[in-house]
Order: C-alpha cells, then structure tokens, then sequence
C-alpha cells in the first residue's frame, strides 16, 4: 500500500538527519525523504517523494536559499501543503512567506516535537504560525479592528474557528454546515479582508479574538457577547 510522503528539503545534513529522525518515530506511517536542495528532490526517481503529503523546506537566515528555489516552492504550494523552516523569526518575513502560500511557518527555536506536531497539524489541513509570529505590525492593527464590522455573524463564526486551526471539515461539522458552504464563506472572508488565503485571514483577525471572550465571540451587528454554541 502507497505510503504518504514527507519530502524534508535541507542543505545541512547534520539538521537535516536530525529532524527526519524525529518524523520517522512520530510518523510511522508515512515515508520520509531527505534531499539537500530542490534541484535534487525534482530529479527523484521515487514517485512518493515527488507526490508528498506535506513539504519542509528550510530557508537559512544567511540568504543561502535561492530565489528560485522560492518562487517554486510558491507554485508547488497550490498542490501540496509546504512549511517553511527558518532560523528567521521576523515578523514581515513570517507575513510574506504566508502571504506566498506556505502552509505553515516553523521557527529553529522552537523544540524538535512542537514542529513534529506542526507538520501533522498542516497535513491535516490546519495552518501553523508560531505565538511569536503573529505580532502585527501597528499598520494591520486598523484592519482587525474593522473584523466586526465587515463580516456578517455566521462569517465570524468561521473565522474564529480558522483562527483555532480546524480544516474545512472540522468547522463544517462544528457549525453545521456543508463543506462546500465553509469554502463559499471563506472566499467572501477574504474579498473582505482584502487577503488571498486562509492564513493571511488567520493572522489579520487574531488580535480581534485576543480581545474576545475565550468561549465566544461578539455579534457583528450590535456587538453583544453570544456563545458560539447557542447559534
């Protein structure tokens, strides 16, 4: 039976090993594949690697990473989930890297299991961005205040369920809702919001939610507190 792959992308070997050590022991059930650069992983003879489930790809601070390897990894990102692994933790790059269809971002700082779990969480159709890295700039900070104002009640109940990470499937069957409608919703969201993917969408509305209660959400139209399970 054909396993799901997991292409690791990663020009150190020593980091590399490492991190596909540490997927081989939580994901039994997939293969794993190594390659140093994305030249390497193209020429693959083996199907599943050029197939895979989820894409890690390693962009070193120092710039060594081409910018052709990125703006492939762009377009391989309408076909398959990739998470961006970097020893960069700024803000704006974090913003483009999602804004340019990564799934998930994955700074070196954090601990070999919370990225473990990152990619698990990608490949379930989920998005990672790290606490630290969804710090907006002042200039967004206008655009989530107006979250309320723009979107309709039921929108809002989507988002605030993206923003919690769930896949399409998740919030269709915690809201009640077909798969397709979610997908409908979610398009209408980012006309809105002027953003061209679920992520953007995520990180944009975060700082509205901070200032929600944790169980609920406020109603778009007079600003009242409800709880999300009584709609």
């Amino acid at each position: 039976m054909k396993k799901p792959g997991i292409v690791v992308i990663h020009q150190r070997a020593f980091f590399r090993d490492c991190f596909v050590r540490c997927l081989e022991i939580s994901y039994r059930s997939h293969g794993i594949f190594a390659f140093t650069n994305i030249f390497e992983w193209r020429n693959s003879t083996e199907q599943n690697a050029l197939t895979p489930a989820v894409i890690v790809f390693f962009v070193d601070g120092s710039g060594s990473s081409s910018v052709a390897d990125l703006q492939f990894l762009e377009s391989s990102a309408a076909d398959v989930p990739v998470v961006i692994m970097s020893d960069i933790d700024d803000t704006n790059y974090v913003m483009h890297a999602l804004r340019n269809g990564a799934r998930g971002y994955i700074p070196t700082s954090l601990p070999f299991n919370v990225a473990v779990e990152a990619v698990r969480l990608v490949e379930a159709g989920g998005t990672f961005v790290p606490v630290s890295s969804l710090e907006l700039d002042r200039n967004k900070q206008p655009a989530a205040s107006k979250t309320n104002e723009l979107l309709t009640e039921r929108q809002m109940m989507v988002v605030e369920a993206l923003c919690q990470g769930m896949a399409n499937k998740q919030i269709a069957y915690e809201l009640g809702m077909s798969e397709h409608t979610v997908k409908v919703h979610l398009r209408h969201i980012m006309r809105k919001l002027k953003v061209r993917n679920r992520t953007e969408v995520a990180v944009l509305t975060k700082d509205f939610f901070e200032k929600t209660n944790e169980h609920g959400w406020l109603d778009s139209a007079t600003g009242s507190h409800k709880d999300i399970q009584s709609s």
